[in-house]
């Protein structure tokens, strides 16, 4: 018997056991329960796709942050209100034209990042994108490449070169790893028995922070991080 697992509660489940979202048939649940308890994170990609389309991210420059209405709540960090779904076609830009962010590729998420303001040389004032950088590092140094730190990237499209959907609460996640590792992993003296920052980049290592993030993010109230998602 084939085996899958829920959408809602992570769980194997057998074939006979799951049944399709009616709204997209793209994602399965074992009970009622289990879809209304993951419709919050759902609900934004709950759509029937074409063949050509697929789920990316639209990662927001401090100009169209400023932009959007304030509702302050202290359980969600600044990254989670720059961060918009957005449905692409295949053959978008950041398909053709986007950077293969290199500490992601390292730990297994294959993301792309695309910016008007780096690949088309689009400078709007006030367009700077610090997350947008945070991805963009490499793996040797820990550092976006000059030219993304001296040209303002703007609004970014983010996508997985895979093609496989990219959900908010899995970039969020991404992204605190990521800004976590200038400091924790990069600029510590290897000749005092510190390993180098590339040694940090690792699929398990990476695991182990997004569980821990999830865990976080679910016991300050923030009810889409449960339950811990599948490995990316």
């Amino acid at each position: 018997m084939t085996t899958s697992f829920c959408a809602g509660c992570q769980s194997h489940k057998e074939e006979s056991e799951l049944k399709a979202c009616s709204g997209c048939s793209t994602v399965r649940y074992c009970s009622k329960e289990c879809q209304t308890e993951d419709w919050k994170v759902h609900k934004p990609v709950c759509k029937k796709l074409k063949s050509d389309e697929v789920w990316g991210i639209k990662l927001l420059c401090n100009r169209d942050l400023a932009a959007l209405p304030h509702s302050p709540n202290s359980s969600e960090p600044e990254i989670s209100r720059r961060i918009e779904h957005i449905l692409l076609n295949k053959n978008h830009p950041v398909f053709r034209q986007g950077d293969l962010c290199p500490t992601t590729q390292a730990y297994g998420f294959p993301l792309l990042i695309y910016s008007d303001g780096i690949h088309q040389r689009r400078q709007t004032q006030g367009s700077g994108n610090q997350p947008a950088l945070c991805l963009r590092m490499d793996v040797e140094n820990g550092l976006a490449p000059p030219h993304w730190q001296i040209v303002d990237p703007d609004t970014c499209i983010i996508a997985r070169r895979d093609y496989k959907p990219l959900t908010r609460e899995a970039m969020e996640a991404c992204y605190a790893f990521q800004f976590m590792l200038p400091s924790d992993a990069y600029g510590w003296p290897e000749e005092d028995g510190w390993a180098p920052g590339r040694e940090h980049i690792t699929r398990a290592a990476f695991q182990l922070f997004y569980k821990k993030y999830y865990r976080d993010q679910n016991e300050v109230g923030r009810a889409q991080f449960k339950p811990i998602r599948r490995p990316l």
